[in-house]
C-alpha cells in the first residue's frame, strides 16, 4: 500500500542513476558490437588459414589411400584392383615398360621373329620383371603422403583450436561485460533508492524534531492528495474548515486543514515540498487565534478548542495536526 513517505523524491539521485545506467547501456552496446565484430573477423581469418591445410589434407589422403591399397590394408578384391590399376597407370612405370617393350621388338625385328610366340613371351617376361623391380619403389614413393596427411591434420587441429580459444575469450569477455552491466545497473538503482530513503528520513526527522526551525517555519503537509478517511469536524473562528483524517499509509488519526482550501484565502500560508502542498499553520490560523479570544468556543460549527490554552496563534497551530 502506498505510504506518505512515497511522496518524497530525490531528483538528483534519480538523474544520476539514469545517467549512470545510460552510460552503462552505451558502453555495453559498443563493447558488445566490438566483440561480436572481433568474433566475426576471427572466424573469417581462421577460415582463410584453414583452407590450405584442408586442401593439402585432401590431396594427401589420396596418397595414403593408394598406399593402403598397395599394401593390401584396405582389404578385398576392390582394394587390390585399385592398387594394380594405379600402379599400372603410373607414368614412370609406363615409360619404363614402353622402353623395354621397344627393345624386345627391335631385337625381334632384326631376327625376323616379331610375330613369334617367343617374342610375345619375351614381352610378357619383360613386363613382369619390370613390375617386380619397381613395385617396392612405387610403395616408397607413396609413404611421404602419410607424413603430409598427418601434418595437414595437425594444422587443421591447430587452426580450429586457435579459433575456439579466440571465440571462447570473446564469450568470456561478453559474459564479464554482462555481469558488470547488470551489477552496475542494479547498484545505480539501489543507490537512488537508498538516497531517496535517506531524504525521506531526513525530511520526516526534521518535521518531528523541528530541526531547529520550528513547526511554524517548516509547515505541515496538508495536501488533500496525501490524506484519506477525510471527515469534517467543524470550523475555526474565521470560518476555516477543520477535518479529521489520516495520512495515506499511516493509520494515526489527525486533525487539520486542507492546503487547497487555505490557498484560496491565505495563499501566503501555503508552499510546496516535493510537488505537494504544505501549510504554515502560524500564518494560516493567526486570524482564527485572534478571534478565539473573543468568541464562544462552544458555538455551533466551531471546533471546540481549549480556550485556556489557545491564547495565541502558535498554540492554535500546535493543536491542529495533533494525533
Amino acid at each position: 500500500m502506498p505510504s506518505i513517505f512515497d511522496i518524497f523524491t530525490n531528483n538528483n539521485a534519480q538523474a544520476a542513476a539514469a545517467d549512470q545506467i545510460g552510460g552503462l547501456n552505451t558502453g555495453y552496446g559498443l563493447a558488445t558490437n566490438a566483440i561480436n565484430q572481433g568474433s566475426g573477423d576471427l572466424t573469417n581469418y581462421f577460415g582463410q588459414a584453414l583452407q590450405p591445410y584442408t586442401q593439402n589434407y585432401s590431396q594427401a589422403q589420396q596418397g595414403t589411400q593408394a598406399l593402403g591399397n598397395a599394401l593390401g590394408l584396405n582389404g578385398g578384391p576392390a582394394g587390390a584392383q585399385a592398387a594394380a590399376s594405379a600402379y599400372a597407370s603410373n607414368p614412370a612405370f609406363q615409360f619404363q615398360l614402353q622402353q623395354g617393350s621397344q627393345n624386345v621388338l627391335r631385337n625381334a625385328a632384326q631376327t625376323g621373329t616379331t610375330a613369334s610366340g617367343a617374342t610375345l613371351n619375351a614381352l610378357q617376361q619383360q613386363g613382369q620383371g619390370l613390375a617386380n623391380q619397381t613395385y617396392q619403389q612405387y610403395i616408397q614413393n607413396l609413404q611421404p603422403y602419410l607424413g603430409q596427411s598427418n601434418a595437414a591434420a595437425s594444422g587443421i587441429a591447430n587452426v580450429n583450436t586457435g579459433l575456439g580459444q579466440g571465440l571462447n575469450q570473446n564469450q568470456n569477455s561478453l559474459a564479464n561485460l554482462g555481469w558488470q552491466y547488470g551489477t552496475g545497473t542494479g547498484n545505480a538503482q539501489a543507490n537512488a533508492q537508498l538516497a531517496q530513503g535517506t531524504a525521506n528520513n531526513n525530511i520526516w526527522n526534521a518535521i518531528g524534531s523541528g530541526a531547529g526551525l520550528g513547526l511554524q517555519a517548516l509547515g505541515m503537509f496538508s495536501d488533500e492528495r496525501l490524506k484519506e478517511e477525510i471527515e469534517p469536524v467543524g470550523k475555526l473562528y474565521d470560518g476555516t474548515s477543520v477535518y479529521r483524517y489520516n495520512y495515506i499509509g499511516d493509520p494515526t488519526p489527525r486533525i487539520g486543514v486542507m492546503a487547497q482550501e487555505i490557498e484560496k484565502t491565505r495563499p501566503e500560508a501555503v508552499f510546496e515540498v516535493g510537488g505537494f502542498k504544505a501549510v504554515d499553520y502560524g500564518k494560516a490560523t493567526d486570524l482564527a487565534a485572534y478571534l478565539a479570544k473573543f468568541g464562544d468556543a462552544k458555538s455551533d460549527n466551531v471546533v471546540a478548542l481549549p480556550l485556556k490554552t489557545v491564547d495565541n496563534k502558535t498554540d492554535l497551530a500546535r493543536y491542529l495536526e495533533a494525533a
